[in-house]
């Protein structure tokens, strides 16, 4: 083989690569944003399927004597045209479930975002949020707050792994379409799960507000409490998020770290080799 000689095996493993990571990266929150250009999803998908290539050639290399390597030798295609359409929608299915098991964290931080400012009032300040569509102002911050916190872990880090490791155990177009939809319903329970545990500090203090001001208003008849109520509710909803902000990050940085043996689970769950 000549130095400039690119093996065949490499050109496959490429184009598989290419595949699976472009559909991946496009359900993945910031990478698969409309806010970034085409032309550098593109060029960031080509240049991680170059870098990952060699690595997953070395995992998902066919024994000698197997049907790929026999049929690889023979100059025959691995697949039939037929099978190529349901192969992309395996494909499509398998790499939105991955990619759901880090949005749905990401979805769980923007709608305790909402419902928080829904319980402070200010729910009609609202944003065009690109991950999301319309959001509130706070949804916002908590959302860039998550993903620089996903970032400093090095949470991506379990992701690519997971990623490089998903071609040893889950052939491409081999999914387990069953398991992959029963995770996903899963994935998708655990979003209000942890939407309730971010946003309850906040809700709570501004439900015993509630309580107070109707007690009050009960107790002096001329006392305005839409005058008095949305300022207070404002303030005490930001002090309480303000100290509650390192219970956020604490409870967060759980969930990421727990994130590689739900990565790795779902992988097994979904294998079939």
């Amino acid at each position: 083989m000549k130095g400039t000689d690119i093996p065949a095996g490499y050109i496959v493993t490429f184009i598989l690569v290419f595949l699976r990571l472009g559909i991946l990266m496009t359900f993945l929150p910031f990478f698969g944003s409309r806010s970034l250009p085409p032309q550098f999803r593109v060029g960031l998908i080509l240049a991680l399927s170059i870098v990952m290539t060699p690595a997953v050639h070395a995992v998902v290399q066919p024994p000698e004597n197997s049907h790929a390597a026999a049929a690889e030798a023979a100059g025959s295609p691995l697949w039939a045209e037929s099978d190529i359409p349901v192969m992309v929608i395996k494909e499509t299915i398998f790499s939105f479930v991955l990619a759901l098991t880090v949005r749905f964290i990401f979805y769980a931080v923007d709608t305790a975002g909402q419902m928080i400012a829904t319980t402070m009032g200010l729910s009609m300040a609202t944003v065009f949020n690109p991950e999301i569509g319309q959001s509130t102002e706070i949804a916002r911050l908590y959302g860039i707050l998550a993903f620089l916190l996903f970032l400093s872990i090095d949470a991506h880090h379990y992701f690519i792994y997971a990623f490089v490791k998903s071609f040893e155990h889950v052939a491409v177009g081999g999914a387990d379409i069953k398991s992959m939809v029963s995770a996903g319903i899963a994935l998708s329970g655990r979003v209000f799960i942890l939407a309730v545990k971010l946003s309850a500090p906040v809700v709570t203090v501004v439900m015993i507000i509630n309580i107070m001001l109707g007690l009050l208003s009960k107790l002096i008849p001329q006392f305005n409490i839409f005058f008095v109520g949305y300022p207070v509710y404002i303030t005490m909803g930001y002090v309480v998020m303000l100290l509650g902000l390192p219970l956020m990050l604490y409870l967060l940085t759980g969930y990421f770290t727990d994130m590689k043996g739900d990565l790795t689970g779902l992988i097994l769950s979904g294998g079939t080799r």
